[in-house]
């Protein structure tokens, strides 16, 4: 199966997910959300359980989180840790292990490097995670509305068809 009409098929499974359409696009921009954020070994359970306590579509925040990839697994990365370290360290150079090998030194070398890769990822996840939303709400919307309006010519169409004949009549 080729790359074009695996996406196709997915974006067709997308579309025709069931339930309200903000719900669909809640869970789907709560998947981004999650799937940039630097989370990596916790996405899919986190997805799986903060998707029904906020009542979005759980598959829908399923298929979010896989915007997130080993293609995309350090550019991400790298830019949040850059953004955490502009907001919270300005002015510092980059994060360095430290010369001594003591324990505690190297646990907040660990913990500041921590804490500026969480806040920008944080910070880079929001916007994706706003533009999914609307997306998202757009596209089920356009789907559901062109389907609902081909459904009754198909209708009209199969209650014109001619009768059966040959043996399967």
């Amino acid at each position: 199966m080729n790359l074009k009409r695996l996406i196709r098929y997915h974006w067709l499974k997308f579309r025709r997910l069931q339930g309200e359409p903000r719900r669909i696009a809640l869970g789907a921009a709560l998947g981004v959300f999650i799937g940039i954020t630097p989370t990596i070994p916790f996405h899919t359970a986190m997805a799986l359980g903060l998707a029904p306590l906020l009542r979005v579509s759980v598959m829908a925040a399923y298929m979010g989180i896989w915007i997130s990839n080993p293609l995309t697994w350090v550019p991400q990365y790298l830019a949040a840790y850059e953004v955490g370290k502009y907001l919270l360290f300005p002015g510092q150079g980059p994060l360095c292990l430290p010369d001594r090998g003591d324990l505690s030194t190297f646990m907040c070398v660990l913990w500041r490097g921590g804490l500026a890769l969480q806040v920008g990822g944080i910070i880079i996840a929001l916007p994706p995670a706003i533009i999914t939303y609307f997306v998202t709400l757009w596209a089920v919307n356009r789907y559901r509305q062109r389907r609902a309006r081909l459904v009754p010519r198909v209708c009209l169409l199969s209650k014109d068809r001619p009768a059966a004949s040959g043996p399967e009549a």
